[in-house]
């Protein structure tokens, strides 16, 4: 089981892999993706959410990555509320506040939370502007990575991928 350290490296990783897939997509929408990919800070900022679903399944319990996570997740709601956007500050809000809806290494941990914790990234453009379906598409794809390599490192996609003591 990796530490918080770890967890973040291995979003980190596991997002530079995504990334660079992403911009040779063979798909229509791929130019589009890969202009938007030339953009630093959106390609800093889909690091910066593999590095918080990295982080997110241990946020349940007391530790270095929970204050990492909340302490981000403070920021990022300070700026939402000071530029209006109250809908997005209390989703957010929402999101942060689900895991303590069960227990340690609980429902945080399972293959299908990994899906339908940062489905709100896909659904709410596709019911109020389809306009950014493609950059949601990618932010959730980097979600999806993060929350995949915290599971990876913990075991719990391969058995025998399992980091022991932390990196």
């Amino acid at each position: 089981m990796a530490n918080y350290r770890g967890h973040l490296g291995g979003a980190v990783v596991v997002c530079a892999g995504y990334v660079t897939a992403a911009t040779f997509l063979p798909i229509d929408w791929a130019v589009k993706t890969g202009y938007m990919l030339a953009d630093w800070q959106l390609v800093a900022g889909l690091f910066v959410v593999a590095m918080l679903f990295g982080l997110w399944p241990d946020i349940d319990t007391n530790s270095k990555g929970q204050n990492i996570f909340f302490g981000l997740a403070f920021i990022a709601n300070i700026g939402l509320l000071a530029s209006g956007r109250i809908e997005a500050s209390a989703y957010l809000g929402l999101l942060a506040m689900t895991p303590i809806i069960g227990k340690h290494r609980g429902w945080t941990h399972s293959k299908i939370a990994m899906f339908l914790v940062p489905a709100p990234i896909l659904i709410l453009p596709y019911l109020y502007n389809k306009e950014y379906l493609v950059p949601a598409l990618l932010i959730y794809g980097a979600a999806l990575m993060g929350y995949f390599s915290h599971l990876l490192l913990d075991g719990l996609i391969f058995k025998r991928f399992r980091i022991k003591g932390g990196w």
